[in-house]
């Protein structure tokens, strides 16, 4: 039995879920888009 109360906070917890996704997705290409600019940089 779902109370419609409870489904406000569960928009707002899978929008905090996917904000939190998305940044570490994007921390990590950050990451490596340094890693492989530092190595294009190394061998010119």
């Amino acid at each position: 039995m779902h109370l419609p109360n409870i489904k406000i906070p569960q928009k707002i917890i899978n929008k905090k879920t996917t904000f939190i996704k998305t940044g570490i997705l994007s921390a990590i290409a950050a990451c490596w888009g340094v890693i492989l600019v530092g190595t294009f940089i190394t061998f010119k």
